[in-house]
């Protein structure tokens, strides 16, 4: 390909680098071919898959210990998540960019100055759904979870709509139980499946395109704000770059991040633009929740199992009255 000989000079200039080389298999799929005409996205792809370290699976291990493991490609601003679970032969590592998940299928291919690992997928080139991406991504399974019992994902494989989903990741969902330990702990519970779905639509924008964070931040400079539609009303919401350093505490590593302002409050986002088939999805640090959002105290919610028992109860009275 056209651009296969600028990025062999790319990494021949590293002095340290981890190459992510998809199998023949995975550049044989049928939904890498449109991609393949379009040489600068072809480059950005290709870049994505390319690490400025030596990354054996060792320090993926280590680096993943107490999280999953976020790392840097060569491509501006764009990181990788790496994942390691099981030890030994049973190890599996997986890798997310771009939107897409992808499996270590040969590890630590030594090479003169860092390591190939053959992954099983083009990362950047989407090949699942909203509701695919959801229920496979471990980062967002608590957004997950909540949306499968409230019935708010069944809509999410639709491939006729375009999506741009802003999904919490499950520490958002973790800080949310100290700042509201009494609401968190009713968003995850069936009785209160209604609260929960009414909270994860101001989520999900829905329109006949979906919104990278280059879109958003265009638009809030052009009009002070962005109102996107939603399934029942709309999110008004104002979205900003700002200067800052890399998710991992311990890097150095400058970058220009997203921070979105709902409510009056900053919310940053943790990864952005993650495509999917039909639509996009930001994973931010937090979601759009107040604790007002789920009140209980003083009668002011009922459960839906008490609203069932009440409206038997109602009827009951109403027979038993008209019996009389």
């Amino acid at each position: 390909m056209d651009n296969g000989g600028a990025v062999l000079d790319d990494i021949n200039n590293l002095s340290e680098v981890t190459i992510l080389a998809p199998s023949n298999e995975a550049w044989n799929s049928s939904n890498i071919n449109n991609v393949l005409r379009d040489r600068n996205k072809m480059r950005q792809i290709l870049n994505m898959h390319i690490i400025k370290d030596r990354l054996n699976v060792d320090k993926i291990r280590q680096k993943n210990a107490n999280l999953i493991a976020q790392v840097p490609t060569v491509n501006n601003n764009t990181f990788l998540y790496f994942n390691v679970r099981g030890e030994g032969s049973e190890t599996v590592i997986t890798v997310e960019g771009g939107g897409v998940n992808a499996t270590v299928i040969q590890a630590d291919v030594a090479q003169t100055n860092g390591f190939v690992h053959i992954i099983d997928h083009v990362l950047g080139v989407p090949y699942t759904t909203v509701l695919g991406k959801l229920e496979s991504d471990p980062m967002m399974s608590d957004t997950y979870k909540m949306g499968k019992f409230s019935h708010f994902n069944d809509q999410l494989n639709n491939t006729q709509r375009r999506f741009t989903y802003f999904v919490p990741r499950d520490k958002g969902w973790q800080k949310t139980e100290l700042d509201y330990p009494s609401a968190h702990k009713k968003l995850f519970m069936v009785d209160f499946a209604y609260h929960s779905k009414s909270i994860l639509e101001r989520h999900l924008a829905i329109s006949d395109k979906e919104y990278t964070m280059k879109d958003l931040v265009k638009l809030s400079h052009e009009s002070g704000s962005v109102v996107l539609p939603t399934f029942r009303d709309s999110l008004s919401i104002r979205v900003e770059e700002e200067a800052g350093h890399l998710h991992d505490e311990y890097a150095s590593h400058e970058w220009t991040g997203y921070v979105i302002i709902w409510n009056y409050k900053k919310i940053n986002v943790y990864r952005p633009d993650v495509e999917c088939t039909n639509g996009i999805i930001h994973v931010i640090d937090y979601p759009l929740l107040e604790e007002k959002d789920v009140v209980v105290a003083g009668g002011s919610y009922l459960p839906e199992s008490s609203i069932c028992i009440i409206l038997a109860n109602l009827i009951m009275i109403t027979v038993a009255k008209f019996l009389n």
